[in-house]
């Protein structure tokens, strides 16, 4: 039976997994673009982005079942949530991203103690530079399989509120669409209703700003809907 702590927290934890893939994923394409420019991402750069794919492992392994047996899909007997094959796909694309960029880090910090002309130094950047390849391809295969494992998660208003408040930041990261995105976390109704679920949240959560926002966007999909204008007039 899943503990009562780890029932109430999984949404959140959730949520702190995305954010920290998503950003992770942003840091690392935002640094490797001059790499063109003979520049090379920096160590502390590579070490930041380490501390937020080890933060994704810490939450996966608070909240799921770690596997002992990957052939017979056999879990350890914990007051956990046994992962879905989506959560165990993404889980694993975000273990190797965090293996493979300690080796980049590691790497870097060999080449900035090396002179540039010794033969230890050509071998050591070749090496480098392959690594952060394998990066990059990692960070694409993990856009996937947070897609597919997104779905396992309806309904997660903290997924949903941080969708909504950062609509170009996570719509690029993810490779998506706003409406498309919102849907494989709601059941039903898509970007309309994702609204109205944030709304009616920010309400109760006292935050009436926000909620009339997200009223706001609702009825500009669908000015006839009752419960947006009555939560609207109500504020």
């Amino acid at each position: 039976m899943t503990s009562p702590y780890i029932q109430n927290s999984k949404d959140w934890k959730i949520r702190e997994i995305v954010v920290h893939f998503l950003e992770a994923k942003s840091t690392f394409e935002t640094h490797i673009r001059p790499l063109g420019d003979g520049k090379i991402i920096s160590y502390g750069i590579l070490r930041n982005i380490c501390d937020l794919l080890w933060e994704i492992k810490e939450g996966h392994h608070l909240i799921f079942k770690k596997i002992i047996d990957p052939k017979k899909r056999t879990f350890e007997k914990a007051n956990k949530f046994t992962p879905t094959e989506g959560e165990i796909n993404f889980m694993n694309d975000a273990g190797l991203l965090f293996h493979n960029v300690m080796i980049a880090r590691e790497l870097k910090y060999m080449l900035d103690y090396y002179k540039e002309d010794s033969s230890d130094y050509l071998h050591t950047k070749k090496s480098f530079e392959r690594t952060i390849k394998r990066i990059e391809r990692l960070f694409n295969q993990g856009i996937k399989a947070l897609q597919t494992m997104l779905k396992s998660h309806k309904n997660n208003i903290y997924l949903i509120t941080f969708f909504l408040e950062n609509q170009k930041f996570c719509t690029k990261q993810l490779k998506i669409d706003l409406e498309s995105l919102l849907k494989l976390l709601t059941v039903d109704d898509g970007l309309e209703k994702a609204y109205l679920t944030a709304a009616e949240y920010y309400v109760s959560s006292g935050w009436y700003d926000k909620a009339e926002l997200m009223c706001k966007q609702s009825l500009k999909l669908n000015p006839q809907n009752s419960r947006a204008k009555s939560l609207m007039e109500s504020l």
